[in-house]
């Protein structure tokens, strides 16, 4: 190849346009070369359309005159060129007015133009060809091997700058794709924080609706609970105001006989005893209350052996369980060491048995609790197991409810997992949870090894 279309190919061949897809730049920077390069009169860029059925002037360089003419060939119109593409080799046609592949258009278009020598080389992009650049001279021209290279090198690096153009179009959308799917997660996310916002405020509302219902059934259950030892009370005494005043007017009157005085004495004094023991009662409702209240500040904790404590608590309730006939089995790690507060988890422990005898056992023969202690780094874990009836889903929402029983035609309170629940959660900071298995019942306490320090 000559020096000088070496040089043109290198000079072409490192332009930036080329590589940033610039097709409007490539187009004038190719066909300049080659009208410099070969000294033609005219050159132009085709491009095929995706069926291959019509070609498209993208391009054209007349001399010095740039421009895009509104020129399109069809297949049906030029069968014979279009049959030469289909073979995606150069046309080499020095008088294009006779040569085969090119002579269907000399009336309609070298004609009029004057062209006399064409040559066309194929554009090729992903192996694929997708148009030609289209060399015409107006003068007969012998087209040197030279030239042709020339030529298909220049096609060749069109290709490469189709390449980088569809690279740069895909990034463009990629780019908006990005910006896109950024507003739409935008959009989103800024939903999702509204309806969180609406959700956490919903929640709030819901959690002041339950405390307000919650404190309702509080009041209501406190109020029953007082009401009736202090209904009986009222009850008595008024009996007692009655009897007594009877007594004064017939004292009064000189009726009272020894017999009646005997009567309304026994009678005063039965209404006495009502009043203390329904008073007494009161009393040891408040008292409870006062206990669930959880956790008074001069507690204080010491370092527990499981293995030792809880046989001693057991002690203390073996009346209880011989009364229903409940064995006790152990599972207490030796060497377990926990950080916690005496009284409240002996208090703990006392009400769950109770618990346990009272109400998880029906006419069953064998009654059992299992008591099974473990541990990890920072916690320790007590499981109460019984092997009783188990506890419906109504019973396992609402048992750590104050006043919620389901004997309470037996005197029951409703008080012993309320109290349980506060000394675990408030005191032995730690959580208390209820759940069935196939065998009854499980009560889980979890609380940290070493309790912190209030500040």
């Amino acid at each position: 190849m000559q020096i000088e279309l070496q040089h043109i190919l290198a000079q072409i061949s490192r332009n930036p346009n080329i590589d940033k897809g610039d097709l409007s730049a490539t187009n004038s920077l190719i066909l300049e070369a080659i009208t410099k390069g070969l000294a033609v009169d005219r050159a132009s860029i085709w491009l095929l359309s995706d069926d291959h059925q019509l070609m498209h002037c993208a391009y054209q360089l007349d001399g010095t005159q740039h421009s895009t003419p509104d020129l399109t060939l069809s297949r049906q119109d030029f069968p014979s060129y279009f049959n030469a593409l289909d073979e995606q080799r150069n046309i080499v046609a020095t008088d294009a007015h006779h040569h085969p592949q090119t002579a269907e258009f000399s009336d309609i278009y070298l004609s009029p133009s004057g062209i006399c020598s064409v040559l066309d080389t194929p554009i090729r992009h992903h192996g694929v060809m997708v148009g030609i650049i289209c060399i015409e001279h107006r003068q007969v021209k012998q087209w040197q091997t030279d030239e042709i290279v020339f030529a298909g090198f220049l096609a060749d690096i069109y290709g490469r700058a189709l390449s980088a153009s569809e690279r740069m179009r895909y990034q463009c959308e990629l780019e908006q794709l990005n910006s896109g799917l950024e507003q739409i997660i935008s959009q989103r996310t800024q939903e999702l924080t509204q309806s969180l916002e609406q959700l956490q405020h919903t929640q709030h509302r819901l959690i002041e609706v339950e405390k307000m219902a919650s404190l309702g059934r509080l009041v209501a259950g406190i109020a029953h609970e007082i009401n009736t030892p202090l209904g009986v009370a009222v009850t008595a005494i008024s009996h007692a105001e009655v009897t007594l005043l009877e007594l004064e007017q017939l004292f009064l009157a000189g009726q009272l006989s020894r017999q009646k005085f005997s009567q309304s004495g026994a009678a005063i004094k039965h209404s006495i005893a009502m009043v203390n023991t329904n008073l007494q009662r009161t009393v040891d409702l408040v008292n409870s209350f006062k206990q669930t209240a959880a956790a008074s500040t001069d507690q204080q904790a010491e370092w527990l052996v499981l293995s030792q404590f809880i046989p001693k608590v057991l002690c203390s309730v073996d009346s209880l369980l011989k009364q229903h006939q409940v064995s006790v089995q152990l599972e207490l790690p030796a060497t377990l060491k926990i950080h916690s507060f005496a009284s409240p988890l002996a208090t703990i422990l006392t009400r769950l048995i109770e618990n346990a005898c009272q109400h998880a056992f029906d006419n069953q023969p064998s009654r059992r609790i299992e008591i099974r202690a473990s541990q990890n780094a920072y916690s320790w874990q007590l499981d109460i197991a019984d092997n009783g009836r188990g506890m419906n889903a109504d019973e396992l929402a609402h048992a750590f409810e104050p006043f919620f029983t389901t004997r309470r035609h037996t005197g029951a309170k409703g008080l012993g997992m309320t109290l349980v629940f506060n000394l675990v959660t408030h005191l032995l900071q730690g959580d208390v949870s209820l759940h069935n298995t196939d065998t009854g019942c499980v009560v889980t306490l979890r609380c940290p090894l070493s309790l912190s320090t209030p500040t």
